[in-house]
């Protein structure tokens, strides 16, 4: 287990719709918090988003970005009928959700 003594959680999101751009808003307001890395289907999406909310990496894979050991916890944004797969994802790789 990662220690997080001193220091933010770094924050990854998979799937970056409505529900993913709520989240960022308001992660910048949670003190020792900060949105490390975002994924989506596309890279451009990925891009796009880590533009708006100054996230650090951007990947075009859910699977790379749950592969990038820098990040403490993953928030699934996904539609409902894909959580169960995302978690999977998560879990199979020791991400916490």
């Amino acid at each position: 287990m990662k220690s997080l003594k001193n220091r933010n959680i770094r924050w990854g999101i998979i799937g970056l719709g409505n529900i993913a751009n709520k989240f960022a808003t308001d992660l910048v307001t949670v003190k020792g918090a900060e949105l490390y890395a975002v994924a989506s289907r596309t890279q451009q999406k990925s891009d796009d988003f880590v533009e708006k909310y100054q996230a650090i990496k951007a990947y075009g894979s859910y699977e790379t970005l749950v592969n990038d050991e820098n990040i403490d916890a993953v928030y699934i944004a996904t539609p409902n009928s894909l959580h169960q797969e995302n978690t999977l994802l998560c879990l199979e790789q020791g991400c916490i959700m």
